[in-house]
């Protein structure tokens, strides 16, 4: 019998992952499922776990490399009706991990409430953003947090405090497991003022960086090194504002965001970051972490060439 039996309804095979991704490219998953409730998803993990089946999560799609030959395994989204609730009880708000998080930036500010709008312009899901601890140089979505709520990758339930989820800069430890919902903590806010920060931020964003393009935002954090400077301006540096290889290409208006045009592969993107990654080795001695998340690739496959 197949893992999944019992699970038809919600699991389906071989399902093309590129179109639910901000760079359009990438092959299937093996199988791929949108759990209705909490109940189904626990359920469905302790099926994977005492399967042996590997469990990826996806969002939006907005910070996400997928290889063109897929990935095995199972990959879960979480539909927002079911798990995309937001409920206020004075300055705490509950969301599910499938809401947009723009979606929630604008429904804050519209019910008077800030602290959210240093997340102007960040795409994806609540989920996805918890995990990397998404933000920018306004501020990131950790410093809202009191508690995050999901499963582990057994299927056992979790409940964070702040203080377990270990946010750091775009990294948490969120990143194995599940998320299913949070409690943020804002403050009361003056909605003309913060309506006037998210015109801003958005207006700066325009100008800095390639908005409506095919890419993932940035690909590479920031290296934290004394004289080093941002991903975007280092790459600059090396001269590879426009470094094109088949239908990918560094963008013109942001060195750290990669772009994608008409008939791009996965694998185009692949050699850019290997291009990059390597010239800042061997020229400014720095090592560039992707701040994207990569599915698919074996060990080694986007590293530095040596």
């Amino acid at each position: 019998m197949t893992w999944h039996r019992g699970f038809e309804s919600i699991v389906r095979q071989n399902v093309p992952l590129g179109p639910m991704t901000t760079y359009k490219v990438g092959g299937p998953a093996e199988f791929f499922a949108e759990p209705t409730d909490a109940e189904k998803l626990g359920a469905l993990l302790r099926r994977a776990h005492d399967e042996r089946i590997n469990v990826r999560w996806l969002g939006h799609g907005t910070n996400l490399l997928v290889s063109d030959s897929g990935v095995r395994g199972l990959v879960l989204r979480l539909p927002k009706p079911g798990f995309g609730n937001v409920d206020c009880d004075g300055l705490r708000v509950r969301v599910g991990a499938g809401h947009s998080l723009p979606g929630l930036v604008k429904w804050s500010v519209s019910h008077g409430l800030s602290g959210l709008e240093c997340l102007q312009g960040v795409p994806g899901t609540v989920g996805a953003a918890l995990r990397m601890n998404a933000g920018g140089k306004h501020g990131e979505i950790g410093t809202s947090v009191r508690h995050v709520a999901g499963f582990e990758r057994d299927g056992s339930p979790f409940r964070f405090d702040v203080r377990d989820c270990g946010f750091t800069y775009r990294n948490s430890a969120l990143g194995g497991r599940i998320v299913m919902e949070c409690e943020l903590e804002l403050s009361a806010g003056d909605a003309e003022k913060s309506q006037q920060a998210l015109s801003d931020i958005l207006t700066e964003k325009c100008r800095t960086q390639p908005m409506n393009a095919r890419s993932a935002g940035c690909v590479f954090k920031n290296p934290k090194i004394l004289g080093v400077p941002p991903a975007g301006r280092l790459i600059d540096e090396l001269g590879l504002k426009g470094a094109r290889v088949g239908g990918a290409s560094v963008s013109m208006k942001h060195a750290n965001f990669l772009i994608c045009e008409q008939g791009a592969t996965a694998n185009d993107l692949v050699q850019l970051i290997r291009v990059i990654r390597t010239r800042a080795l061997k020229e400014r001695s720095v090592e560039l972490h992707l701040e994207v998340e990569a599915w698919g690739f074996s060990a080694g496959e986007l590293n530095a060439v040596a």
